[in-house]
Parts: structure tokens; sequence; C-alpha cells
């Protein structure tokens, strides 16, 4: 069996996620989640697809890790591809979890614009965002209950699974360098949205309390 899933969600850049899966498919298992109930998503590849027919936003990425049986999952955003060498790398650190970009400055911060931002670089973190992170199943299977009882909330999925594996598994965050080409991010990212880093500190501020 394989190590690790790779679970990438569509909503608006199929051509990104065509890209991932032609780059994964002959070294990963991978699973797409289209979000956008407009478009069905079809691959040639033999991978696995999920047509959702309701935008269920991120948090819905990290809870169909729960329908799979690898070990690891490397949850990745549309616009980010990691070099296959360098996932194997952050698999062998056997962290809980383990991302690409980490952000620090949380004890100080009075704004999420205020924290910096620790992108490839080997650092310990006070969370991790998105793009692309390494988490253990086991690990995510110790949260499983807190994580679903948020539902599908609009922002901080990250942030939120960053920190239910702080407090129930006692796992700090760390940031990898690694080796990463990024995607034509297009006018659709949610970090287009005003309210985006507002609605991010609240998500943060909700976990701290």
């Amino acid at each position: 069996m394989h190590d690790i899933r790779v679970i990438v969600l569509n909503y608006k850049r199929p051509k990104n996620v065509s890209k991932i899966i032609e780059s994964y498919y002959q070294t990963f298992p991978i699973t797409v989640i289209n979000n956008n109930p407009d478009y069905t998503f079809t691959s040639e590849y033999p991978i696995d697809i999920i047509n959702n027919n309701e935008n269920r936003m991120c948090m819905e990425r990290w809870l169909r890790c729960y329908d799979y049986p690898e070990p690891y999952k490397l949850v990745l955003d549309d616009d980010i591809l990691i070099s296959p060498r360098s996932i194997h790398r952050m698999r062998k650190a056997r962290q809980h979890i383990i991302g690409i970009y980490g952000k620090t400055g949380v004890e100080s911060a009075t704004r999420y614009e205020d924290l910096q931002d620790h992108w490839c670089e080997d650092q310990h973190c006070d969370f991790l965002v998105g793009s692309g992170i390494l988490v253990r199943q086991q690990s995510l299977d110790e949260i499983k209950t807190h994580l679903e009882s948020y539902g599908y909330p609009e922002r901080g999925d990250d942030i939120i699974v960053s920190y239910l594996l702080k407090k129930y598994v006692g796992s700090y965050t760390r940031s990898k360098a690694c080796d990463v080409l990024c995607l034509p991010e297009g006018d659709v990212g949610l970090n287009k949205d005003s309210n985006h880093y507002k609605k991010r500190w609240e998500v943060l501020q909700e976990c701290l309390n």
C-alpha cells in the first residue's frame, strides 16, 4: 500500500488540478474533490473523483481524509506543485503535521497581517497555512470528533486543524524547505476577498480562546 495519498480541491482551476494529476498519478494515489456544483470534473487518469453537489469549502478536504487508508495525507491547494522528492522528505520527518508554509508571531500580533511568513523553510510555526500540508492519519483520527463539530467553516480550516492537533495530540507545527512550483492563481483565490484576512483572524482568535 502507498504511504501517502494526495487530496486536492477543485473549484474554478480545473487546468491546474489536471496538471497536478499528471505530475503525481504515477507516484501517489490521488483524490480530487470538486466543490463546484456547476462543473463535473473528469480525468483520463486512474484517480478518485468526488463531485459534490454543493461547495463544502476547504474543510471538506480534511474530512475526506477519513475515507482512505493511507497513513499519510498530503492536503494540497490547486495552485501548488511540490516535488515528489520534497514530499518524501516531509514524510521522512515523521511529524504529526508538516507543511511548506507556516506563520509565527501569534502571541504579539493584533491582526492577521502582523504574522510572520515562513515559506519553504525549516521552521517551528504557530500554525500551518493550506498550500501543502502532510498530516499523519493516525493523528488526524485523534481529532475526528472535534474536527467534524466545526462543520464547513468559510475560512480557516488549516488553522483549526493545526490548533486541534496541538491541543489533543500535543503536536507542534513545522514548515519544511521544499521545491515548489506555483501554478496560475487567476482571480478565484479565497485571498482575493477583501475580508479574507479578517475572517482568518477571527478563526485564529477562536482557536486561541
